[in-house]
């Protein structure tokens, strides 16, 4: 068995380690903490720094609330952060480690904000433990206010920063619209307290961005919109559509569009009817086969670790999809698909990398890259990157 999602305490340090001069504590053995981070560093090319209780096997029989308190102090002296972010891990849970007792003990002996989630990895998957570090932060920073004089918008459910979370920030901005927060990727308490000033939450994970939105609507009346990420032209050019219509802006979007559409048609003449694989979480997975089509290329495999309230709906929307579509499948699986439907080329992250070697296929890592992706540019960089991986040194220019 190949499981090709993690576990919640995962999605619970990814979420925090978006946050500025935040640190994840996960009250557990060593493992979790070194592994976790090992590997948030390996996908996001920084270094990711976990803090951990390190329990020994005496203190998972005993317990070790003690330790754990005095974990935080030290984690508080040393580090000064703002926020300290606590969790469970598997050890814990099972054995009924009451962190949120501990956290209220010893709020008053540290300067950070103490914020406790229950992240036993058995619980659930990392898409509930991105989506409770987001209530939690949500239900500690943001009560109502009056919202901004210019018009406003939160990103809810991007943890990752870089380059597509730029060229959305200053597309945006060129069109006269702020971003309060980006809920987690880079955002500080001050940007926190910020969300309910917003006029629009616009969700960017399907899995984890949808519940807090719904519960931002309710408690402060912001309504929200659940869009793919914008990837690709026609599906960037929607994006931006519906953010300003919301906004009732009245910015030259379709003009801007055009001044793109020699460059689509160029990559589309080099692309067109190029088998691709797409394996990617559920919300990019949407946007890029949406791509794919845009440029004639033929989507035969779309895999999606999970999926969430809308994947599904915004897949079946993609016109003309004609191509087989795995749902928290085993590698093994995937492995087997990628063979039988013959891709020309992958979309995916890292651990798609021995699948091309297998196949075949070039891969594009799309998950977890530094390269845009993002908007028009972004567009036109991924386009001229497949046509550089399937090509070769051929420029499609």
């Amino acid at each position: 068995m190949g499981p090709v999602s993690t576990c919640k305490l995962f999605g619970a340090v990814r979420a925090v380690t978006g946050i500025k001069n935040a640190v994840p504590l996960i009250h557990g053995p060593r493992g979790c903490a070194y592994h976790i981070g090992y590997l948030l560093t390996a996908r996001g090319g920084r270094r990711i720094a976990v803090a951990s209780t390190e329990l020994s096997e005496s203190d998972v029989v005993f317990g070790a609330s003690e330790k754990l308190r005095d974990r935080i102090i030290e984690v508080d002296r040393t580090r000064k952060p703002d926020i300290i972010v606590i969790m469970s891990s598997c050890a814990t849970s099972i054995i009924g480690e009451d962190i949120g007792r501990v956290a209220d003990e010893t709020s008053e002996l540290v300067d950070a904000e103490l914020i406790t989630v229950s992240a036993g990895g058995f619980e659930s998957s990392q898409g509930e433990g991105y989506e409770e570090v987001m209530m939690a932060l949500i239900h500690k920073f943001c009560w109502r206010m009056e919202p901004s004089s210019k018009p406003s918008v939160n990103i809810i459910g991007e943890f990752r920063g870089g380059a597509d979370l730029r060229e959305v920030r200053e597309s945006l901005s060129l069109m006269g619209v702020d971003v309060n927060c980006v809920l987690t990727s880079g955002c500080s308490i001050r940007d926190m307290t910020m969300i309910p000033a917003g006029h629009l939450n616009c969700s960017f994970c399907d899995v984890s961005g949808i519940a807090p939105c719904r519960f931002l609507e309710e408690n402060f009346g912001t309504p929200f919109i659940h869009h793919p990420i914008p990837i690709g032209f026609s599906n960037s050019l929607r994006f931006y559509r519906e953010v300003l219509g919301y906004l009732n802006l009245d910015y030259p979007i379709n003009e801007e569009f055009s001044a793109f559409i020699e460059e689509r048609d160029r990559i589309r003449a080099e692309l067109e009817g190029l088998r691709v694989a797409v394996v990617s979480g559920p919300t990019r997975a949407v946007a890029l086969t949406e791509f794919i089509t845009e440029l004639r290329m033929k989507p035969v495999l779309v895999s999606m670790d999970m999926i969430g309230d809308y994947t599904l709906e915004n897949l079946r929307g993609v016109p003309g999809l004609r191509s087989e579509i795995l749902v928290g499948v085993d590698v093994s699986d995937i492995e087997e698909a990628i063979i039988r439907t013959e891709p020309e080329l992958i979309l995916g992250g890292l651990a798609e990398t021995r699948i091309s070697e297998v196949s075949g296929a070039p891969l594009i890592d799309v998950m977890h890259g530094s390269s845009l992706t993002a908007g028009f540019r972004g567009a036109v960089n991924l386009g001229a990157r497949m046509c550089g991986a399937f090509y070769g040194d051929h420029d499609c220019y």
